[in-house]
């Protein structure tokens, strides 16, 4: 209010000081303007415009002079001849008069002038001799024609020439001033306009400002209320998120705490033990999750998230989202099926990482939402980009899940959002999940849709462009073209899919439903000899399961035919009873073109043996690893993982003090060093550098130096790596990923 008060009180007044100055303004330039215009026509009267006539004068006398000089060629009498003289007599008087005044008047190019003037007196003594021989009868007309031609014609034109320069340039100064006086004319009626509109603003504000005055005390008190009820919304919200936070954290961190408790009560019971040891770690994991989400929306919201453009297997990162969501189905008794439409290119390149938490965030969650028993189906498939390069990547998760109201849809990818019902309240999350993936697809220039209702499940459907990496696979299979395959599968898509690749791999795919019409289909065929090349079978179908199946394929034919068992599940469990039944080889979904391949391929001789084409052989780890970490409790954990996958571990609790001891170590001493970041003395990034410096001055063999630190951002690695860092691990450390790193690098076969 005061300062609407204030407001009414400055207005006007400064609305007069601006009129002030405009009027000033006004007066300033309207003055200047007269006086230029005035100095700019004294200036035109007393020199351009007096030239420019006399110029045109002088044109006119010159054309005169040369048209006397013709007339004797036509009559030579003594009459026209006297005519003659007394014209010249009364044109040279002019002329002279004109050219006086041009040689002083003519300021801008007053050579011009003198030219002019003294060419006049050359053609004045050329017209007198000229009059002299029309005089003499010996002369002759050709000869006076000649002299014409030669002499006076020539003379005349230069002198035209020069006078027509001084003439064009006189009438461009008189020009000049035209368009001064009309620009100036311009430029004063356009600030009368300027005044004459301030004069009107001003006039229309001191009238509405009275009513204005008013509606603002109305709009003060309208904004007053709505800024006061954004205000209890924002507290709302707030209220809200650290209540949502406060639950979710405090529920893991009550498992950790109390589980902790009883099995320090159970020591001498090491399945108790084991059993909360278990469920110690399933709470941390999720109460790590819930921080990473909250770090990563903070992360999104600042602008500070930068895309990775990394070359990955498609395949690969597949079967690692899978590998991360299977024992959450398999808790809750869900069927998880996979499927693959066409995948051409299987290597591209992208933000792996970042893709990995988006699909994962839309599995986990159907997942979550779906009741014990339901499905959720995860459908893979490729197809043209907008984006020049790219190949758009679509992901479509359905369940059978809660589903969602079409009103939480509209709010579904807001943060710290969820739906709110008596079957969601049990449910662990932020609201954060569907915020991150919709931030992280747009970010991929992707799109995510989502189609639900309630009772009855949702669809969600991811497309991401990604460049495809063209290389030239060798997908041939030597002996076996043409080779009949026989598909069991209950799954109509996958059996579309794999018949697919089975026609790009050259072979005849034929498919039953399931092992009941497998089984008569097989011995006919081998009645008939025309055996089947080889068998995939699924594991977990109607009726009987693929185990069965194959156990009674084997009654059929014999072994001669492999069998491949196809599985979306750990084929571990089962490997002893498949192996028993007949199988000879395992593949995991979702069947890729390149997986298919490789699994074939060793059966592409009749007389090989039949190898097993899911895992590599198991690698024996041993060597020793420095490891630098300045808190003793992470030291003591990290060390006991590493010996205990099979390395020997020596310590260093900072930067400097691992410096010193790849400095004292002979070379090839330590084969991996696992460096924190932040540590006291010198960091980790420091060290690494002097390390590296280290080993280039005494032409030592670099020792691979892997990250091992909290600092989870992508920033992060990009730095480690910057420094000469060869790989980078976040804590706590995952130790599935410890294993990988130990396995590259301190691997010997058995």
């Amino acid at each position: 209010m005061k300062q609407n008060a204030n407001a009414s009180v400055w207005l006007p007044r400064a609305i007069a000081v601006i009129l002030a100055a405009l009027m000033t303004l006004f007066f300033a330039i309207t003055i200047n303007n007269m006086m230029t215009l005035g100095a700019e026509t004294d200036r035109t009267k007393n020199g351009p415009y007096p030239v420019s006539v006399a110029a045109g004068r002088v044109e006119t006398l010159l054309v005169q002079c040369r048209t006397l000089a013709d007339r004797p060629l036509f009559t030579r009498t003594d009459s026209a001849i006297n005519d003659i003289e007394r014209s010249y007599a009364v044109a040279d008087a002019d002329l002279r008069e004109k050219l006086s005044f041009m040689a002083t008047a003519h300021e801008s190019d007053p050579e011009a002038a003198r030219k002019l003037e003294q060419g006049y007196e050359s053609l004045d003594v050329a017209q007198r001799e000229y009059v002299a021989l029309c005089r003499n009868a010996d002369v002759t007309d050709e000869e006076i024609e000649a002299y014409v031609d030669g002499i006076i014609d020539p003379a005349v034109e230069e002198l035209l020439r020069i006078d027509a320069g001084i003439l064009d340039e006189s009438t461009e100064s008189v020009e000049q001033l035209y368009g001064i006086v009309k620009e100036r004319g311009r430029q004063t009626v356009g600030w009368a306009v300027v005044l004459m509109a301030g004069v009107t603003v001003s006039l229309a504000v001191y009238l509405t400002l009275m009513y204005r005055n008013r509606m603002r005390e109305d709009r003060l008190k309208a904004d007053l209320q709505e800024a006061l009820a954004l205000a209890q919304s924002a507290s709302a919200a707030k209220s809200q998120f650290l209540s949502n936070m406060s639950h979710d954290i405090r529920t893991p961190m009550n498992a950790i705490v109390g589980l902790t408790a009883i099995a320090k009560t159970h020591l001498h019971e090491p399945d108790r033990i084991a059993a909360c040891l278990d469920r110690i770690q399933s709470s941390s994991r999720h109460l790590l999750s819930l921080i990473n989400d909250v770090l990563d929306m903070g992360k999104i919201e600042s602008g500070k998230i930068v895309l990775n453009e990394d070359r990955f297997s498609f395949p690969e990162f597949v079967n690692g989202v899978i590998a991360i969501v299977q024992p959450q189905a398999r808790a809750k008794n869900l069927s998880l099926d996979i499927t693959v439409g066409t995948i051409q290119q299987e290597t591209v390149i992208g933000d792996s990482m970042r893709m990995n938490q988006a699909l994962i965030n839309l599995v986990s969650n159907a997942l979550k939402y779906t009741p014990d028993g339901g499905s959720v189906r995860l459908s893979l498939s490729e197809g043209p980009s907008r984006r020049p390069g790219c190949r758009d990547y679509r992901f479509v998760v359905q369940d059978t899940g809660l589903g969602m109201s079409p009103e939480f849809i509209e709010r579904l990818f807001d943060p710290f959002e969820r739906e709110e019902s008596d079957m969601t309240e049990r449910i662990e999350g932020t609201g954060l999940g569907m915020a991150i993936t919709k931030n992280v697809v747009d970010m991929m220039s992707g799109s995510i849709e989502v189609e639900s209702a309630l009772g009855k499940g949702s669809t969600f459907t991811m497309t991401v462009p990604l460049a495809p990496i063209d290389e030239e696979e060798d997908f041939s299979l030597a002996g076996l073209e043409s080779a009949r395959v026989l598909l069991v599968d209950d799954d109509r898509d996958v059996v579309e899919g794999t018949l697919l690749i089975l026609d790009e791999l050259g072979l005849c795919g034929d498919a039953a439903s399931s092992g009941l019409d497998a089984v008569p289909l097989v011995a006919r065929a081998h009645r008939e000899g025309r055996d089947y090349r080889f068998i995939i079978v699924d594991w977990v179908m109607p009726g009987i399961d693929g185990i069965e199946t194959i156990r009674r394929i084997r009654s059929e034919v014999g072994d001669s035919t492999p069998i491949v068992l196809l599985t979306a599940y750990d084929w571990h469990e089962i490997e002893d009873d498949a192996r028993a039944a007949g199988v000879s080889a395992f593949v995991s979904k979702p069947l890729f073109k390149s997986r298919l391949h490789r699994v074939l391929k060793h059966f592409s001789h009749p007389d090989d043996p039949a190898e097993d084409a899911c895992e590599p052989a198991e690698a024996h780890v041993e060597g020793r690893v420095l490891l630098v970490e300045d808190n003793q409790l992470n030291l003591e954990i990290a060390s006991e993982l590493i010996r205990r996958i099979g390395a020997e571990v020596h310590q260093a609790s900072d930067g400097q003090k691992a410096v010193d001891a790849m400095a004292n170590a002979p070379e090839g001493y330590y084969d991996l060093v696992f460096m924190d970041v932040q540590m006291p003395v010198m960091g980790g990034i420091e060290a690494t550098r002097a390390i590296r410096e280290q080993e280039r001055e005494v032409g030592r063999k670099p020792v691979p130096i892997v990250a091992m630190t909290a600092n989870a951002f992508n920033e992060d690695r990009e730095r480690a790596l910057a420094a000469g860092m060869n790989g980078f691990m976040t804590k706590p450390i995952d130790t599935a990923k410890l294993r990988r790193i130990l396995e590259e690098y301190l691997t010997n076969p058995l």
